[in-house]
């Protein structure tokens, strides 16, 4: 028979690792959702990808010399700002959730480490 000592003892530490579990793999879950999101969304406008295939063509397949120097002008300032902005919100989702991971330690520290 278990004693209920040892069954507390148990759920103790089990809430203890289920919360853990929750607060960095759901939290990483949940940040990297929103950034990869929000990522996607701003492909839609920028098409980084297509852009970076198409670098060297013509702009509207106009194959005249004012063609290609506008289709490597426009898409090299669409690649540069793109790319700039994909780096920028992928710092910005590490921050937040290096930021959220130091949240439990953070609590732990000042709560009762630093009366």
């Amino acid at each position: 028979m278990v004693s209920p000592f040892i069954y507390l003892i148990n759920r103790f530490f089990y809430r203890i690792i289920s919360f853990f579990r929750h607060w960095y793999i759901g939290g990483f879950s949940v940040i990297a959702h929103q950034t990869i999101g929000l990522m996607e969304r701003l492909d839609r406008f920028f098409a980084f990808r297509v852009t970076a295939r198409y670098f060297l063509k013509p702009l509207y397949q106009d194959y005249s010399f004012i063609g290609y120097v506008l289709g490597f002008i426009f898409r090299s300032g669409r690649l540069l700002i793109g790319g700039l902005l994909y780096i920028v919100i992928s710092l910005l989702g590490l921050v937040i959730y290096i930021g959220w991971a130091a949240i439990p330690i953070y609590i732990v520290y000042y709560g009762f480490i630093q009366k």
